[in-house]
């Protein structure tokens, strides 16, 4: 029978060992619990290269106009009026802006779609959405005309449709119902979100669009609340402002306009619910900026009397008539009258406009 031999101790040197293993595991452990917990940018699933969203009300006179920047993307929502598009095209270039990945027009209404067939016929663009994807003007119809020499369909969105832009979200609220002829109460509502913030867009909407949306328990909070219809008397109920609960609200609209924008009472309206109110008419472009936690508003000028720069033909090489839609030599002998004037810096843009040429000073 053979004997069990007897268990040999362990040796000196593993004991070590052991007692060192662990002596390492517990130290890691510790300075690890001890590392700084991420910064708030990343704590909020944002990136360091997507840590700021700024959206730039702009300055377009009676019409609205914003642009969004988060990271290296870019994106507009509506363009304003045919004859201002040269003030957005000129903004476009100081901020350094080539690229366009996304274009959002929220109803087909002149004040906001007539800038971005300029825009469109100059600037590569990723996606076009927009309420309609046809109308009877031919300012919606030059838009769709530069989105199609793009190779860039229209995309009609629904409620609940989302796409990333950058670190944020953008997604499409309303409208909920078939308004049929009635743009305004069929534009696009979209909210931008980013972090704990977020941007309301609503166009043109009205009471009639703004109760469905609520009726269909939409949410619509959201940190800034850019005004519907330039602050119309039939645009921002207070039940609807009381479920957007904005911290604050802008207002795009142009100086001493005819249409008495915006209207005291939905001013009494927002002032009621103690809402602050930036308004482009008084304070020039407004900037909205977020770091995914808080929004800091700033703006281009307190000057409540604000003066648009002068336009005359001895600062530019062409002049259309906005009303025949035709574009001249600014030393042309039958230009058109003072009110009637939009301005061009050259001829490409002018005819991207929609603008054909005077056949005595420019030929054919």
């Amino acid at each position: 029978m053979k004997k069990r031999r007897a268990a040999k101790k362990a040796s000196p040197l593993l004991s070590v060992l052991i007692v060192v293993f662990f002596l390492l595991v517990f130290l890691g452990s510790r300075y690890l619990s001890s590392q700084p917990a991420p910064a708030p940018a990343e704590s909020a699933g944002l990136s360091a290269a997507d840590s700021s969203l700024e959206v730039h009300f702009l300055d377009i006179g009676q019409g609205d106009s914003a642009l969004l920047f988060c990271g290296e993307k870019a994106m507009l929502i509506d363009g304003g009026k045919v004859k201002n598009n040269q003030k957005l095209i000129s903004r476009l270039k100081e901020l350094n802006v080539t690229h366009l990945d996304a274009v959002i027009c929220s109803h087909p209404d002149e004040d906001h779609c007539g800038g971005l067939a300029a825009v469109l016929a100059g600037t590569e663009t990723d996606a076009f959405y927009c309420s309609v994807d046809s109308w009877h003007t031919k300012a919606f119809s030059d838009v769709v005309k530069y989105a199609d020499e793009q190779g860039v369909c229209v995309t009609i969105p629904s409620p609940g449709d989302i796409f990333s832009f950058g670190g944020a979200s953008v997604e499409f609220l309303g409208p909920v119902q078939d308004y049929g002829d009635d743009p305004n109460e069929g534009s696009l509502v979209a909210r931008v979100r980013y972090g704990e913030t977020s941007v309301l867009f609503t166009g043109d909407m009205g009471f009639e669009a703004e109760d469905d949306m609520l009726s269909a328990n939409v949410d619509v909070s959201a940190t800034v609340l850019k005004v519907a219809h330039h602050g119309s008397a039939g645009s921002s109920s207070s039940e609807f402002l009381k479920a957007v609960n904005p911290q604050y609200a802008v207002i795009s609209v142009g100086a001493d306009n005819d249409y008495g924008h915006p209207t005291e009472a939905t001013l009494n309206r927002l002032a009621a619910l103690n809402i602050p109110v930036y308004r482009t008419d008084l304070l020039g472009e407004i900037v909205a900026s977020s770091d995914g936690k808080t929004v800091t508003i700033t703006w281009e000028t307190e000057t409540a009397a604000r003066e648009e720069p002068s336009q005359t033909a001895d600062h530019y090489e062409y002049v259309g008539n906005a009303s025949s839609k035709v574009v001249h030599l600014a030393t042309c002998g039958k230009l058109p009258g003072e009110n009637n004037r939009v301005y061009f810096e050259t001829l490409e843009e002018a005819v991207a406009a929609g603008y054909r040429k005077h056949a005595s000073c420019l030929g054919n």
